[in-house]
């Protein structure tokens, strides 16, 4: 169905096996005065805390290393799963956090086995520590990332975001090391983490500056080999603006150069498509459908992201995008953003919801920390935007979300991590 992912924005000690104590610092509510903690005791209490958590995970991961190398087999006891990962038709049963207590079972480094704690034998206790699977970031920027703060928004808006990444393009993207080092630190804290599978778009490969495109190019494929080894799949996403993919003159050279590098996909900034007729927008995905069914790559889209509800270019992907499974195109596809499906009329959502069920393989990517914070700003304006005065106080009232839970419910469930990545439009 449709895959639904979000932007991965879980507290760090979430990522990995750690144990969850039950709280006792609200204890303190109850205590007298003259008995309560004083501030240097309360930190300090709250630093032995910590480390004991830090010691307990470390002693943890410790052990789980030692009897990984000495054993073929491992048994994993009293540790939690989430409900969704386990297969749907098992039975058991979960808490009110969606939780399963159970112990899983480890043979030669995969998973073999799951049950409801019966095992007899040898294990190791993860002491009800919550187990996970990898996490996956499926829609990320890695070149922009910790570039802040040379790169501050003023506003907040999508139009200032544009603005200060062309200009820190301009000033710093030209050197290898600078887009090498970020990247390759973006990747190392995802890695730390728990992040195996990582999607960039890289940005600056649809510049005219031959010099910039090398750059992002080289840097990519030296950290996929260099984090391949370490059992990271990175991918690559060459974007064009959706109307450049209807002019072979520009199109035809950027996907050259794109399918000469391993790992890289094929994308569109489509833009605010309002204004735009309905058969130029046809002819432009039309175009770019094409081209991917050719070379047989993906295709990952940045679409309807603007807080403008006479756009909808979602209206004709579906259109052109089922025509490209009738012509036997079977690639999954990735749509990202999405906000302004949510500022459509019912009738509008309902059509665009139903069609985008019938074309899996498919997959939505939203992104919380973003959108919230990007969409309805003030300083943004035409022709991404519906125009909000820069200068004049106005509170944002609009989530900027896409329709996340009517998604869901019409493709059945499935999902996947995303990240944004994105510091230019992203709120620190």
């Amino acid at each position: 169905g449709i895959g639904i992912g979000w932007l991965r924005c879980l507290p760090s000690r979430v990522a990995s096996l750690y144990p969850y104590p039950g709280s006792k610092m609200a204890l303190l509510s109850r205590v007298p005065l003259t008995f309560a903690l004083s501030g240097a005791a309360l930190a300090a209490a709250s630093f032995t805390l910590g480390a004991l958590l830090n010691r307990r995970h470390g002693l943890l991961r410790l052990k789980l290393k030692l009897l990984a190398r000495a054993k073929r087999t491992l048994v994993l006891s009293r540790v939690r799963v989430p409900r969704s990962l386990l297969p749907p038709s098992s039975s058991f049963v979960s808490d009110a956090e969606g939780l399963v207590d159970c112990d899983v079972h480890i043979l030669d480094g995969k998973i073999s086995a799951i049950d409801a704690g019966q095992t007899v034998g040898p294990k190791c206790d993860a002491g009800g520590s919550i187990l996970l699977s990898c996490f996956t970031d499926a829609h990320t920027h890695m070149i922009k990332t910790h570039g802040h703060p040379r790169t501050r928004n003023p506003t907040g808006s999508i139009n200032d975001a544009l603005r200060v990444e062309l200009i820190d393009q301009e000033a710093n993207w030209l050197s290898e090391e600078d887009v090498y080092r970020r990247m390759d630190f973006a990747i190392a804290t995802a890695y730390h983490y728990g992040t195996r599978a990582m999607r960039t778009h890289l940005d600056g490969t649809n510049s005219p500056d031959a010099q910039l495109r090398a750059t992002v190019y080289t840097a990519f494929t030296k950290l996929r080999a260099k984090w391949a080894a370490k059992g990271v799949c990175l991918q690559g996403v060459a974007n064009l603006y959706l109307p450049l993919w209807g002019k072979p003159a520009l199109a035809e050279p950027h996907l050259e150069e794109a399918m000469s590098h391993e790992g890289v996909l094929l994308g569109a900034y489509c833009g605010n498509v309002n204004g735009t007729p309905f058969a130029e927008t046809e002819a432009h995905l039309d175009a770019l459908f094409a081209y991917a069914h050719a070379h047989g790559v993906q295709v990952d889209l940045h679409i309807d992201e603007t807080n403008d509800p006479q756009c909808c270019c979602l209206q004709p992907l579906v259109h052109c995008l089922r025509k490209a499974r009738a012509n036997g195109y079977t690639k999954p596809v990735l749509l990202g953003h999405l906000t302004a499906l949510s500022l459509q009329t019912p009738a509008v959502q309902r059509e665009v919801v139903a069609g985008l069920a019938a074309l899996r393989p498919l997959t939505v990517i939203v992104h919380p920390a973003t959108n919230l914070g990007l969409q309805d700003r003030r300083g943004s304006m035409p022709p991404h935007c519906v125009e909000i005065d820069a200068d004049t106080p106005r509170t944002p009232q609009w989530r900027g979300l896409t329709l996340v839970q009517e998604l869901a419910a019409a493709g059945g469930g499935g999902g996947g991590g995303g990240g944004g990545g994105e510091p230019l439009q992203t709120p620190e």
